[in-house]
């Protein structure tokens, strides 16, 4: 069975990792990772994450959505869920 998950889950990983602090680029991006606590993700940063996910997916994060997800796990389960309404 096709799981959307393990696709989108790498090119996640190299856009966040793109725009997280250099302290913390080589963090171990798992599920449970913390997008602001662990990974120092900021405000600013994550308008880059989106607009970078929007760009690689050609899918629209809308705000309220974005302000929900805290973890890298939520991250990837959003982005697999708009690429599937997508399609």
């Amino acid at each position: 069975m096709y799981n959307a998950q393990q696709t989108v889950a790498p090119a996640l990983e190299e856009i966040v990792r793109r725009y997280a602090p250099k302290n913390r680029a080589s963090l171990p991006l798992t599920p449970q990772t913390h997008l602001t606590d662990d990974a120092g993700i900021d405000s600013p940063r994550m308008i880059d994450i989106v607009l970078g996910v929007e760009d690689r997916f050609g899918i629209t994060v809308e705000d309220d959505d974005i302000q929900r997800v805290k973890t890298f796990g939520q991250l990837v389960a959003l982005v697999s869920e708009r690429t599937a309404e997508a399609v």
